[in-house]
């Protein structure tokens, strides 16, 4: 376990502090990286790659086993020192899947801990949403609501949130945004705003699927969903 508190006593603070200078920014090696997994929060890039297929929205994803992830995600990596945002994100997805970055939208952030069980370490991963250039070497295209059961547990929910992304451009084409940041669903969840016409009282319903959101949204006309961000979607 990582102590809460730094426990090196003067003459290991200072052999550490020599070592460390000698620690590269671009390439440090995977066992010198990784130990820092545990003492400070770490910033990747969460890239969905989408396209429309047959007017369908779908995102690129493709499947990795290594000591810390098993299962498909979407193209993704660290940020590093210097980097403009194009910059990071041009590098990743070349580097991935050999893509050409066209455009770029930046979505959400996500504060990532380890709790969740998801990751092996703090991070706050940056969402953006890409156009491509070219075909993929590696992954595969799936519906934005038929993504693999195996799926990596927090890109499952980075899935939802793209589906999201989505349906409230439509809501803002169709009919306009009016109900943001009237409330605000938990973390990860979504929150079902509902007005009950017989009494005039508003219920508030956070659920942990997307789906089942919509679905109870939908059954009633008066009522509106939003995110964990306070953002209207439907």
């Amino acid at each position: 376990m990582q102590p809460e508190v730094t426990e090196l006593n003067d003459e290991e603070r200072a052999l550490y502090l020599k070592l460390q200078k000698k620690v590269g920014w671009k390439r440090t090696g995977t066992e010198v990286f990784e130990s820092f997994f545990p003492i400070l929060p770490f910033v990747p890039s969460e890239q969905a790659i989408v396209r429309l297929i047959d007017g369908v929205w779908h995102v690129l994803m493709w499947h990795r086993k290594d000591p810390h992830y098993e299962g498909y995600h979407m193209v993704g990596g660290y940020i590093l020192r210097g980097e403009s945002d194009e910059e990071w994100l041009t590098r990743c997805i070349k580097k991935e899947v050999n893509l050409t970055l066209k455009a770029f939208w930046h979505i959400r952030d996500f504060n990532t801990r380890p709790e969740t069980g998801w990751v092996p370490n703090h991070q706050m991963a940056r969402f953006f949403v890409c156009e491509v250039e070219g075909e993929p070497s590696v992954g595969t295209w799936f519906p934005l609501d038929k993504i693999p059961d195996d799926t990596l547990g927090h890109h499952k929910k980075y899935a939802d949130c793209l589906r999201a992304y989505f349906m409230r451009m439509d809501t803002m084409r169709e009919k306009g945004i009016r109900h943001d940041y009237c409330n605000k669903a938990p973390e990860w969840k979504w929150l079902v705003n509902s007005l009950d016409t017989l009494d005039g009282q508003v219920s508030l319903i956070p659920f942990d699927s997307l789906d089942e959101a919509v679905k109870c949204m939908r059954a009633n006309r008066s009522a509106f969903l939003v995110d964990d961000q306070g953002l209207q979607i439907l």
